[in-house]
């Protein structure tokens, strides 16, 4: 709960100031916040069920330098959600810290060199619900990835992108001495670090399909050359649907595939979610 009164307050600052003047012709700024809270109450209900209340905060920023042949972009993606059905206490829904940046010098055409940076963790411990007792599982910085990338992009416009990089590291970070003497996601037992080095792909489409509703799609490509027949996947897809400047519908899904994250069997397999929410969303 301490995790979300952060966020949403953090979310009030940024809207408090969205309206400041960058002038500074060379960047673009900018941003979303949102606020979705669904609560259904139940009292002598025929037809049975639970109370329920449920919580999802988000905080996307931008910012992005062009100087002739030189642009830098860079974006922080903030999101925590909690849940509570019935007498189950509080539990967590969503939660994430991505922070991206990408350099380029243009070359010929739409083709730059470039650099990226990535990095991903969440803010909170996570837990495997379906055992009981329930088994930690997750917290800040463990796991925590980053990734370093030098390679070509093609950039036809700016709703497009695709970044190839022959040149990649991949480190994954877990920092909590019981996960990593357990040897959670591909780290050595004992060790912080997992440093991999292989190929990289990354991806960006945006497309407004109609008035008021827009789509995007990132997908995000690794595999080490120790192991070039395996791939990571990180695919995101985003609908989001504006009914006026402040209340919007979004539908989300994504599919993650890591062959380092295994269930309790040894087996990596494929991950997924979505999301359909409906509430505030202000973007400056």
């Amino acid at each position: 709960m301490k995790h979300a009164s952060l966020l949403v307050a953090t979310i009030m600052l940024i809207t408090l100031s969205a309206r400041a003047q960058d002038t500074v012709q060379y960047w673009k700024k900018g941003g979303a916040t949102g606020l979705n809270v669904s609560q259904v109450g139940l009292k002598n209900w025929a037809g049975g069920g639970e109370n329920s209340l449920s919580m999802t905060a988000l905080v996307n920023l931008f910012a992005n330098y062009k100087k002739e042949k030189i642009s830098w972009d860079n974006s922080m993606e903030l999101g925590y959600g909690i849940v509570k059905q019935g007498s189950t206490g509080l539990r967590k829904s969503d939660d994430k810290i991505v922070l991206t940046s990408k350099f380029g010098r243009e070359a010929i055409n739409f083709w730059s060199y470039s650099g990226f940076f990535n990095f991903r963790s969440q803010f909170a411990k996570g837990y495997d619900y379906g055992k009981t007792p329930k088994v930690f599982i997750s917290e800040f910085m463990a796991p925590a990835y980053v990734t370093l990338a030098l390679g070509a992009e093609y950039k036809p416009h700016d709703n497009f992108f695709v970044l190839i990089s022959p040149i990649t590291g991949k480190s994954t970070i877990v920092l909590n001495k019981d996960l990593r003497n357990a040897g959670a996601f591909g780290v050595e037992p004992g060790s912080k670090f997992n440093n991999e080095f292989g190929w990289s792909l990354n991806s960006l489409y945006k497309k407004k399909l109609m008035e008021n509703v827009d789509f995007q799609s990132k997908l995000s490509l690794f595999s080490s050359y120790k192991e070039l027949s395996t791939v990571d996947v990180n695919w995101e897809n985003l609908l989001v649907m504006k009914v006026n400047k402040y209340i919007s519908t979004s539908a989300s899904a994504q599919i993650v595939y890591d062959k380092d994250i295994k269930d309790a069997d040894g087996k990596a397999k494929v991950q997924y979610k979505e999301v359909i929410a409906v509430g505030l969303l202000y973007q400056f």
